[in-house]
């Protein structure tokens, strides 16, 4: 089953395209890696398959649905999908926990049920006993986790991570990386991971390299060795 679906997109901002006629599926338990240089467009198609940009060309379908015809996107990415950010996008007044929990909430998920979600979250991460602290009291490295327990809460069908691994040591990036193979191989996620490591690449069903906005390659490199 294909969770999310890019056809012949583009996206102009002003007089730069950052993408070009960009086409890619993304199976249900399936981890796709994107890579490529700064600027080629990696995290505009992260934002793209996840509705929160609209494409000036083309269109994006999660799990069949044309996001164009969505009435409510906040409401559809709330519900199937879950998002690392390069700044973590973590609000400094709640604790971890309730970091977590808030997109759940708002979907009007009860906050007991919130709460022993996002605990259950966090627990897979590695963060269960920092869920009272603030983001302004974590390390980088733990900040990450919790920006990673909140895209793994419920039940989302699609994460989208853009360089998880970038405040994480070689070893906890490696954790975060079989995490996220995990809930591909058990839970039947679909995960885009933009990352500009080989080592965590090779985590990946398939590799996706960007240039100029297009795709420039696209290949099987799934190597049991970093497993």
């Amino acid at each position: 089953m294909t969770v999310v679906r890019l056809r012949e997109v583009t996206r102009e901002h002003g007089q730069v395209r950052a993408l070009r006629g960009v086409s890619l599926e993304v199976s249900a338990g399936e981890l796709v890696a994107v890579m490529g240089p700064s600027g080629s467009g990696k995290s505009t198609l992260l934002n793209l398959a996840g509705g929160l940009d609209r494409p000036t060309s083309g269109n994006v379908e999660i799990e069949g649905r044309d996001l164009a015809g969505v009435p409510d996107l906040a409401a559809l990415r709330r519900r199937s999908v879950g998002y690392v950010f390069q700044d973590l996008n973590l609000i400094p007044s709640l604790t971890a926990a309730e970091n977590v929990m808030l997109p759940r909430e708002l979907d009007g998920v009860r906050s007991r049920q919130a709460r022993t979600e996002a605990m259950t979250a966090l627990a897979e991460a590695g963060a269960e006993e920092i869920a009272g602290r603030f983001p302004e009291e974590l390390s980088g490295g733990q900040r990450q986790r919790v920006a990673i327990a909140r895209a793994l809460a419920g039940e989302r069908r699609l994460l989208l991570a853009d360089e998880p691994t970038g405040a994480l040591d070689t070893a906890t990036g490696d954790e975060i990386l079989r995490l996220l193979r995990s809930r591909c191989d058990d839970a039947g996620a679909a995960v885009l991971l933009v990352t500009h490591e080989p080592r965590y690449a090779a985590w990946a069903d398939r590799v996706v390299y960007l240039r100029d906005g297009l795709i420039a390659e696209s290949g099987s490199v799934r190597l049991e060795s970093a497993r």
